[in-house]
């Protein structure tokens, strides 16, 4: 999914990250609706507990240019915000 991050949130191994979904079939739908307020906010949920997660989120890291110069993780995601990025909908929170 494309998105372009908003935010970014570390709580106890969880990390949030809160965007606007800018995929070329939302912006058809919002084209067609005439309605700029209306942006669709997503959010993703990696529990970096779990072993799959980790290793997604560490390799998605990786592969953003903004975030390859930062040594931690919290300077990894604060590089990332703002950018517009790709996303699995794997870890996409539904609630």
């Amino acid at each position: 999914m494309d998105v372009e991050i908003i935010s970014c949130e570390v709580d106890h191994g969880i990390v949030k990250i809160l965007a606007v979904d800018v995929s070329d079939q939302n912006l058809r739908r919002l084209e067609r609706l005439r309605d700029d307020a209306s942006e669709t906010i997503v959010e993703f949920v990696f529990d970096t507990v779990r072993k799959g997660d980790y290793l997604y989120l560490r390799s998605w890291l990786k592969s953003q240019k903004a975030a390859r110069q930062a040594r931690t993780w919290g300077e990894a995601l604060a590089a990332v915000t703002g950018s517009i990025t790709t996303i699995s909908t794997r870890y996409r929170n539904w609630q």
